[in-house]
């Protein structure tokens, strides 16, 4: 019965983390916490584990959708690989009650933050301080033309923060990449997600193989949610052109909301 839940688990986090961009991790984490009473070093080594598999079934339907930009995707992940190598090797010293406490506030922050966003077009924010800007253009596979600048460098830094975050937490970090990519590079919604994703699998990768050297990853938690989440992968790619994101998004804060206070009281 416990790999039955986990796989209808791993189909939900799946489905919507990659609607959003957002690997998953959100939804993985608390479960395993609050549900499966697992310590914060095995739920974020599982998670990842979980969030690789997600996000590689995620960029294949993605890339077929010519939605991922990989000379922008590519240098963002080469760039989370240091910060997700570090998170990695730290979190073993946090205790469960701070873990649990540092997760709940920041998914509080999170959700109202997905509540509260700033409204409006994609634009690009770089720093004029950070260097030249790159600009990128083409055309995905229903004929859409995408044009963007913005700076590499401002990229590349951000990445650094979320490869961190993402091995820290367990979260697979786009959640703060796609919104990242979208309010301050300019690149548009479809086209961040995309990306994020594939970001996400090359990062996540690195992080579950620094992990999986202590001794934290779960391989049958994690076996099991990847049958969900190869399948809810497939499923949110393909609907994410088709569904406008605002109500997605609102529903998503407030289960994060929800299973926030679940952690801090529990």
């Amino acid at each position: 019965m416990d790999y039955l839940v986990l796989i209808v688990i791993g189909l939900f986090a799946g489905a919507l983390g990659s609607l959003v961009g957002v690997g998953g991790g959100f939804v993985v984490i608390p479960l395993l916490l609050l549900y499966f009473d697992y310590p914060p070093t095995w739920a974020v080594a599982t998670s990842l584990t979980f969030i690789f598999f997600n996000s590689l079934s995620s960029s294949l339907a993605y890339n077929q959708q010519k939605r991922i930009d990989f000379k922008t995707g590519l240098p963002f992940a080469i760039s989370t690989i240091p910060g997700a190598i570090a998170g990695a090797f730290i979190i073993p010293y946090f205790g469960e009650r701070t873990f649990d406490n540092a997760f709940g506030f920041l998914l509080i922050a999170v959700s109202l933050f997905m509540l509260f966003r700033p409204q409006g077009p994609a634009k690009d924010r770089s720093p004029a301080w950070m260097g030249p800007k790159m600009t990128r253009e083409f055309i995905d596979a229903r004929g859409e033309k995408h044009q963007y600048s913005f700076s590499l460098r401002f990229g590349m830094l951000l990445s650094f923060g979320v490869g961190f975050l993402s091995s820290l937490f367990g979260i697979g970090g786009g959640i703060i990449h796609v919104p990242a990519m979208t309010l301050l590079l300019g690149i548009p919604p479809h086209i961040a997600t995309a990306t994020s994703m594939f970001i996400l699998t090359i990062s996540t990768l690195v992080a579950s193989f620094a992990h999986f050297t202590q001794g934290n990853v779960q391989w049958m938690t994690a076996l099991f949610l990847a049958l969900g989440a190869l399948v809810g992968g497939q499923v949110g790619a393909r609907l994410a052109p088709l569904i406008k994101g605002a109500l997605l998004m609102r529903i998503f804060a407030i289960l994060m909301f929800i299973l926030a206070i679940q952690l801090l009281t529990k």
